[in-house]
């Protein structure tokens, strides 16, 4: 279904919060299938202190991309390709840090690593949103006024593209119908059928 919707510039997309998938219309604009091993969530970049444990030690760092499923972080002591690490994140001052209880090595590049989170604290994962999102709306988009937000209802329904689909295949269909069985337009328009 997805690929037939992109014949017609609609694709599908995941909320890089709150993890929604949605579909949007995007006139004019082609985008192609990414491979499996594509990150789902785009990082942000970040400047964050950490401390990565491993192995009941210590090591500080600082992170520099951050999403909600992973990170990247430079550390002074490389980490060892897949091995399961616990994360603390010190992203707000006078805070306590985002603890990841479990996070996968996934690629170590120098003193670079990529971590993957597996398993998160308990109340975490909303504290986690938050810091992304802070990260997100940097100071440089200060000039962009904020989204409105949309009625529930009706407005919200009008500009879904599920519902202009879904009326243009009702539309659609009832034209086919119309065409190809004469008794239908007789039984809809209210004449004898």
């Amino acid at each position: 279904m997805e690929r037939f919707l992109s014949g017609v510039y609609v694709y599908p997309f995941r909320c890089q919060l709150c993890g929604r998938r949605f579909r949007a219309l995007q006139w004019g604009k082609r985008y192609v299938m990414q491979s499996a091993e594509r990150r789902e969530y785009e990082r942000v970049a970040a400047r964050v202190p950490l401390t990565v444990v491993v192995d009941g030690r210590s090591i500080e760092g600082e992170v520099t991309e951050l999403s909600v499923e992973g990170c990247t972080v430079t550390t002074a002591v490389p980490l060892r390709e897949g091995a399961t690490v616990r994360v603390d994140v010190r992203a707000l001052p006078g805070e306590p840090p985002v603890v990841v209880e479990a996070a996968v090595v996934r690629s170590v590049r120098g003193a670079t690593c990529g971590l993957s989170f597996v398993r998160l604290g308990v109340g975490e994962p909303g504290r986690l949103r938050a810091v992304v999102a802070g990260l997100v709306r940097s100071p440089h988009d200060a000039s962009v006024p904020e989204v409105p937000e949309l009625a529930d209802g009706w407005l919200r329904r009008l500009r879904s593209a599920d519902f202009w689909l879904t009326t243009a295949l009702l539309v659609l269909t009832a034209l086919a119908a119309t065409a190809l069985l004469p008794w239908f337009s007789l039984c809809t328009w209210s004449v004898n059928c």
